[in-house]
């Protein structure tokens, strides 16, 4: 079988490095002689970390290995530039959004781990796939466990992302593990720590990542991403609680039935099911369902977590609400790690900056770069008016 040449934006990264892990993986599964693509890595793209780029650029063999690409500009001139079949976007923040668009307008394939992308320009990223052809493979677990659930409805051919999902699927429903602060009262973690906000319980990720599950803006984010990958509204969407993480999404139908996606909380098995475009093959993580016992799931406490609530608004207002909402989120989580301001500020500091900003038309990617900087002035001027 032919080769399938991959670019990885964020290969230092927790996704980009676990992405590594399942190209060893599969390379040797073809090794064996299981009948699966060969993948060869073209381009890496990473941060700060040049000693652990070296590493992997030596080990892939790869050429056009650059570091220092969290600015926008390096990212997707590397995407520009490096013919490949698929991009695996992984760089955190806003500086994937551009990388992100600029592979969607040439047409590759995009395994998306960057969720600013689609909650900050989804009306320009998948405008950009219907008009290219580039399809979108999500890699975090929830929309993965949509797209596998959905396989038995649409199909397993099926490209994301679609303009409306068929009326015989009523409601996308995702899960979240309630992060380190369930069953807690919002008085209990108002003042939490960045280590105790840092303790997930079940999956390892990178600050930023984690910090977005302790308030459940995660989730928020997420919905916002499944309302562009699945053409649903907020009528069609919801979250809750699995503390477990082994129930990743459900699907529930107009019949009554509900289909829901379960693995173990691993995230290389959705990277392996986005680079495999849908096939699938043998992975070393197994879910034990005797072990498990019972699953249980609870409604999110909109109390303990009202960043749900800023989601849905965003979604609810369209336009550059999303921008708004991710930026201004991105740097009140950075302002928390770095110890600038208390946890219970980050979804407060995040909803002042929406209601200081109404949202307007998204029509090129200028208006989406615009609501984001607006976003982030405000909320830096409550940092420091904080301090």
């Amino acid at each position: 079988m032919s080769t399938r040449r991959i670019l990885i934006l964020g290969s230092t990264g927790s996704i980009g490095t676990q992405t590594l892990d399942v190209v060893r993986h599969l390379n040797a599964l073809r090794d064996r002689g299981v009948s699966a693509k060969r993948f060869e890595i073209v381009g890496l793209a990473a941060g700060r970390n040049t000693e652990l780029l070296q590493e992997q650029a030596a080990e892939f063999g790869v050429e056009n290995a650059f570091a220092a690409c969290d600015d926008a500009g390096c990212a997707e001139r590397l995407v520009r530039e490096v013919e490949c079949d698929m991009v695996v976007a992984a760089i955190s923040g806003s500086a994937g959004l551009q990388s992100t668009l600029a592979a969607a307008e040439l047409g590759r394939d995009i395994a998306i781990a960057n969720k600013e992308s689609l909650v900050a320009a989804g009306k320009l990223v998948t405008g950009a796939c219907f008009a290219s052809g580039s399809r979108l493979y999500p890699v975090d677990s929830e929309h993965a466990g949509v797209w596998q659930a959905l396989m038995g409805v649409v199909g397993p051919d099926a490209a994301y992302p679609v303009r409306t999902l068929p009326a015989s699927v009523e409601r996308v429903v995702l899960t979240a593990s309630g992060g380190p602060f369930r069953g807690k009262r919002p008085d209990e973690v108002a003042e939490a720590t960045v280590e105790q906000a840092l303790a997930h319980p079940n999956w390892s990720m990178g600050a930023k990542n984690t910090i977005d599950s302790a308030t459940l803006m995660n989730k928020g984010l997420e919905l916002i991403e499944a309302r562009w990958l699945f053409g649903v509204g907020n009528d069609r969407l919801d979250a809750i609680v699995q503390p477990t993480s082994v129930v990743h999404a459900m699907i529930e139908m107009a019949d009554g039935s509900t289909i829901a996606q379960m693995s173990a909380p691993d995230m290389r098995t959705p990277i392996q099911l986005a680079l495999m475009r849908g096939s699938i093959v043998e992975r070393p993580a197994r879910l034990d369902l005797v072990e498990l016992g019972e699953l249980r799931f609870e409604r999110a406490d909109p109390g303990l977590y009202p960043a749900l609530g800023l989601a849905k608004r965003a979604i609810d207002e369209g336009g550059t609400a999303g921008a708004t909402l991710n930026a201004a989120n991105e740097l009140a989580v950075e302002a928390f790690l770095g110890k600038r301001i208390r946890f219970r500020e980050i979804v407060r500091l995040t909803a002042d900056a929406m209601d200081a900003a109404p949202a307007r038309p998204v029509n090129e990617l200028g208006d989406v770069l615009d609501a984001a900087r607006l976003a982030r002035e405000h909320v830096e001027r409550g940092i420091s008016a904080l301090s």
